[in-house]
């Protein structure tokens, strides 16, 4: 079975006018403008954050979360072991967070890291500063 090609078939595309031409590359720039002006106008006013930004923001508010139900249990936990209020009263302010990291290494099956400390110590200062105010 032989196939055979005829070197006279021509077949004719769709032709485009000159006007639609002319058109179109204005409308292609017209475009891409138009593309870069909502990038901009949708990061700077807009909200829009990228990828890593976003994770950044789900990992902080996850920490801060945390944190606001953590820090009274270590508050609680660390006024009520011997001789933590002692040696925090008597501890410069920028190492409390060393004491409560000392006392506490716990709180409700979390580990004791630096920020939990450094707010916990925070916390324990204001309480303190309070019960002090009382008296």
């Amino acid at each position: 079975m032989k196939i055979l090609f005829s070197s006279n078939l021509k077949v004719k595309f769709m032709e485009i006018s000159k006007e639609t031409r002319a058109a179109v590359k204005p409308a292609c720039w017209g475009a891409v403008g138009g593309a870069i002006a909502l990038a901009i106008v949708g990061f700077t006013w807009g909200g829009w954050v990228t990828g890593g930004t976003a994770k950044n923001m789900v990992s902080t508010a996850t920490t801060n979360g945390q944190q606001s139900v953590l820090v009274p249990l270590c508050v609680a936990q660390f006024m009520t072991t011997d001789g933590a209020v002692i040696k925090i009263k008597a501890t410069p302010a920028y190492n409390h967070d060393d004491v409560v990291r000392e006392f506490v290494k716990k709180v409700v099956d979390t580990p004791m890291d630096y920020s939990l400390a450094r707010a916990c110590a925070a916390a324990v200062d204001e309480s303190l500063a309070k019960s002090a105010a009382k008296s």
